[in-house]
């Protein structure tokens, strides 16, 4: 089993919108450049920035290879 890990930073001026279809758009890339592959597991994370901190979400994929 492998896994492929997302990151995104929402920074201070990036809208949650704008940082979702950034993310969203890298995994359904990765997604198309991999058909063969069996997704085991997905879990997604976030942190809200504190007072100097951007917001982040994490998405990771459990997955094993083409064969």
């Amino acid at each position: 089993m492998k896994t492929k890990i997302f990151a995104i930073s929402q920074g201070y001026f990036r809208t949650l919108s704008r940082a979702s279809l950034s993310l969203e758009m890298q995994i359904n890339t990765w997604l198309n450049t991999n058909p063969g592959i069996k997704i085991i597991d997905i879990k997604q994370s976030s942190c809200g920035g504190g007072s100097l901190e951007p917001s982040k979400t994490i998405v990771s994929i459990w997955y094993e290879p083409e064969v």
